[in-house]
């Protein structure tokens, strides 16, 4: 426990001096090192490919999060104090566990959100913005008389987890009595999907490309 100064004499023998060399990315260099790929046209199409689903992906979950929030405007009503505080409780939970595998503190974490009181209005709309958008899309699924099918159930099971087997993981929780969950989990999605498919989306493009 105390401090020791102590000086340590190192001799570093230099075996050799490296220099960076760009490789030339050509056929040659493709099938030394990606030999999956028969050419570098081959390895540029499956890039792009990879880049445009990604892509798309993101711009569908914009798109969607962008119809939810306007379906939430048109919500009214009252959430009940139940409701609201074991949402409240739950989101608390599942943060705590983040910060607790990503090794940060719950204070840390508070603080660096602008302190107690701050991160509590932050945290008094993010619950009611998940209450909202939950109750809305409820509604719209029984609104529009909609159905789940297996593939919904194993779709929403990937939501949960995209890394686990849909199947197994649907057994595991109809098994465990958490059925209901799964089912809410799906019919949110596909009352999701719906409101995606019969939104008007108008896209601005910027003003030097109009």
């Amino acid at each position: 426990g105390e401090v020791v100064n102590k000086p340590i004499n190192c001799t570093v023998t230099v075996k050799e001096v490296q220099k960076e060399v760009v490789p030339i990315i050509d056929d040659a260099w493709v099938k030394a090192n990606m030999p999956m790929f028969a050419s570098l046209e081959a390895l540029k199409a499956d890039m792009r490919r990879v880049f445009e689903a990604q892509q798309r992906e993101n711009y569908e979950g914009y798109v969607q999060q962008m119809a939810v929030g306007q379906l939430t405007r048109r919500f009214e009503g009252r959430i009940a104090d139940e409701i609201y505080e074991a949402t409240r409780d739950q989101l608390m939970n599942n943060l705590r566990m983040e910060l607790q595998q990503a090794g940060m503190t719950w204070e840390q974490f508070v603080e660096a959100n602008g302190g107690e009181q701050q991160f509590g209005m932050m945290l008094m709309m993010q619950t009611r913005e998940v209450l909202v958008q939950g109750f809305c899309l409820d509604a719209v699924y029984r609104h529009e008389r909609l159905t789940l099918t297996d593939k919904d159930l194993e779709d929403a099971c990937l939501g949960m987890n995209p890394q686990g087997n849909p199947k197994m993981m649907r057994q595991q929780l109809e098994d465990s009595g958490r059925g209901f969950a799964l089912r809410e989990a799906a019919e949110r999605m596909k009352a999701n999907q719906w409101l995606l498919d019969h939104a008007i989306v108008n896209v601005e493009q910027p003003a030097e490309q109009q």
